[in-house]
């Protein structure tokens, strides 16, 4: 199927042709969407982080081990701001908050999270 024009200047615009222009018109669209979403940068699905201060008793704990998850390169806990310290260092604050006596909470942390690294590791750092 050919149109022409009503403006005759011998040119045909076939049909094939048309398809062509739309499919290059909307690949077009399509990597400008994408460049523009790029820019603002990835997309996740994931909640702000939102880092949690923790009382100095706290901390004095979490500085005796590293962290946990596996995939921090075991940080000391101090340091490590991922989901598993945060987590851990909210179950040494309760307890403390508790009452409950700072050796005890360590031998509970060794007990639940192990890592335990005395109080040699990053000591001078964190006083």
């Amino acid at each position: 199927m050919t149109i022409k024009s009503k403006n005759s200047n011998n040119s045909n615009f076939t049909l094939g042709n048309l398809i062509t222009v739309s499919v290059v018109v909307i690949f077009i669209g399509i990597i400008i969407g994408l460049s523009i979403d790029s820019k603002s940068g990835p997309s996740t699905n994931y909640a702000p982080t939102v880092q949690t201060v923790f009382a100095s008793s706290t901390l004095k704990v979490a500085k005796e081990f590293a962290c946990s998850c596996g995939t921090c390169g075991e940080k000391n806990l101090v340091a490590c701001v991922c989901g598993t310290a945060t987590n851990t260092k909210k179950f040494i604050e309760g307890n403390l908050q508790n009452g409950m006596p700072e050796g005890e909470v360590v031998e509970l942390v060794k007990e639940y999270y192990g890592h335990y690294v005395g109080d040699n590791q990053l000591k001078s750092i964190y006083e």
